[in-house]
């Protein structure tokens, strides 16, 4: 995708958004990422049609993106310090957010071009400076990477003592995480894992990972949330967030 592409692309979503957003303009819902007021959901890309707990009309933020943006602002310092940002994979609904807070400085990695995208990376290797960041966004990517151990790792090597990573993934928490390598066409990985690009299902013992690599975790769990939270911004019961941090000095 060349940049001029890429940069006519983002303008004809903002135009749709805009008008999405308008038609679907209310009262019952809002999303805490775009800050939009909305009568309802909808099914997300280009649909013009409700979906309950779906996507923002505005910004076509999933729950997902709206239970991070919500844990983000009531569990880190993205919103009130002045840090150095990774967000992996960027989904667009967050990076047109992010680039535009005076106080982060933004880097985007992924294997392909996109908005926002400013690294063409692999996060199992990053080729980034070690300890060069204070903050990760790692938001259903993991679920895709065979050597998820190896990406946890550089994750690790690229934040600075006291920095934090938010991870969301997948996650059955009445079970052990599971994964098979040997299952590898689409049409078992649907079965297995629920979708054909992912490798694994996470379960309970998620934070075990984490730990190894060297990180101090908090499970954040979405059932813990408050009922009138959960239907104002149109949140499911099964996105939980895993918050990551890597000890300060003198803490290891």
């Amino acid at each position: 995708m060349t940049r001029l592409r890429c940069a006519l692309d983002v303008l004809a979503m903002e135009v749709f958004l805009v008008m999405r957003g308008a038609l679907f303009h209310g009262s019952a819902h809002e999303c805490p990422v775009c800050g939009a007021s909305v009568r309802a959901f909808t099914r997300g890309g280009g649909s013009l049609r409700p979906r309950v707990r779906g996507y923002c009309p505005r910004c076509n933020a999933k729950a997902r993106h709206r239970r991070v943006w919500l844990h983000c602002r009531q569990h880190t310092n993205m919103f009130n310090r002045k840090i150095r940002l990774l967000h992996v994979s960027p989904k667009y609904c967050l990076s047109r957010r992010i680039v535009r807070m005076q106080n982060v400085d933004y880097v985007a990695v992924d294997l392909a071009r996109g908005p926002h995208v400013t690294v063409i990376g692999d996060l199992t290797d990053l080729g980034l400076r070690s300890e060069s960041f204070d903050a990760i966004l790692c938001v259903h990517v993991l679920e895709h990477i065979p050597n998820d151990r190896a990406a946890i790792s550089e994750m690790w090597r690229v934040l600075r003592a006291g920095g934090w990573a938010v991870v969301s993934v997948p996650l059955d928490l009445e079970q052990p995480t599971f994964e098979d390598p040997s299952i590898v066409t689409p049409e078992d990985r649907r079965r297995s894992f629920g979708e054909a690009d992912h490798v694994r299902v996470y379960g309970r013992d998620i934070s075990e990972r984490f730990e190894e690599a060297g990180f101090d975790t908090a499970l954040f769990r979405a059932d813990a949330l408050d009922s009138t939270l959960i239907e104002r911004h149109g949140l499911t019961s099964d996105e939980h967030v895993l918050l990551c941090t890597k000890p300060a000095v003198g803490q290891r």
